[in-house]
């Protein structure tokens, strides 16, 4: 399902750091993201157009399934950006897909937690990052590599990243068959072990490694780092049984976990990490994939390609 809404340039337009030739801004909406879900997508083109920067050029509503195929033909018309509305997986797509396109992508927040969003324009609200459109400039993002792989905000390694796949099934109506399924699920998630190591370090051994470009706190929107990441910070922790989970969950709400015996977190560029399994469950910016046993991580510092504002509050 798609649909394509042409907005006539404004004469007079000038925007700092804008491509000499091509269409203006082109802005794909995402009608599969939750906050779009309870929008609308006719809200938000409304929005768009009544804030948005003088060179709008386009506005294409889609969905998941015509998402990447929409962001393809969209560059062809060499726009100097395309602004995404969804989620961070629709982001994490759009930025990976537009990266070697030589295309800016802008992510727009438009989900849950926003933190490809945030990355770019802080903490701002849909419309107050809308109207920031009118001037900026392309520069490159920082992120992890991982199989071929990319991430920009955070990626998860073990057993307990396939309860991503239950998400759905634990949502109100189905909550019961997802917590049944969770039950069943837990014995080997509690015995999946990730063991890994930085450098000629001798390697740790976890139930869970969480990777973040940057700080893990800022990565998951506690705090606001003044400096675009150089590092990743890794954590593995150890969870065993049911109240391992509910202490680990818990000093992470409430920003303790650095203190917990069962956590390590270490900074590095690089590591290695090995599944005790044919497999690594792997969540990279909430999407879920199974990698291979034996995988590197590395820190990429011109990973993404971003239009971001000339002010901004923060890169995180």
């Amino acid at each position: 399902m798609v649909s394509s809404e042409a907005v006539g340039v404004r004469p007079g337009a000038v925007l700092a750091g804008a491509a000499s030739a091509g269409e203006g801004l082109i802005v794909v909406i995402n009608a599969d993201a939750g906050r779009v879900r309870r929008l609308g997508p006719r809200a938000l083109r409304l929005l768009i157009r009544r804030s948005g920067p003088s060179d709008l050029a386009r506005i294409i509503t889609t969905d998941r399934h015509d998402f990447r195929q929409c962001l393809l033909e969209a560059a062809r018309a060499a726009p100097r950006a395309i602004a995404i509305i969804g989620g961070d997986g629709t982001a994490h797509g759009a930025i990976e897909t537009l990266a070697p396109l030589g295309v800016p992508a802008i992510p727009l927040p438009g989900g849950t937690m926003n933190r490809l969003a945030a990355r770019v324009f802080g903490r701002a609200k849909l419309e107050q990052c809308v109207s920031s459109l009118e001037e900026g400039q392309a520069q490159y993002l920082p992120g992890g590599k991982v199989a071929g792989r990319s991430f920009f905000v955070a990626a998860g390694f073990g057993g307990w990243m396939q309860v991503q796949s239950l998400r759905e099934r634990l949502r109100k109506p189905k909550s019961i068959v997802g917590l049944r399924a969770l039950l069943r699920m837990a014995p080997r998630q509690f015995a999946d072990r990730v063991a890994w190591a930085i450098g000629d370090a001798a390697p740790l051994s976890h139930t869970t490694l969480i990777v973040a470009v940057g700080r893990i706190d800022t990565a998951f929107g506690f705090g606001l780092e003044q400096h675009e990441p150089t590092l990743l910070e890794a954590a593995g922790a150890d969870i065993r049984d049911w109240g391992d989970l509910a202490l680990v969950t818990g000093a992470a709400v409430l920003r303790r976990w650095r203190r917990l015996e069962r956590v390590t977190a270490l900074s590095a560029r690089a590591l290695d990490i090995e599944s005790n399994h044919e497999g690594t469950p792997a969540l990279l910016d909430g999407e879920f994939h199974m990698l291979g046993r034996i995988n590197r991580v590395t820190f990429e510092p011109d990973l993404g390609l971003v239009w971001a504002p000339a002010r901004r509050r923060g890169p995180w």
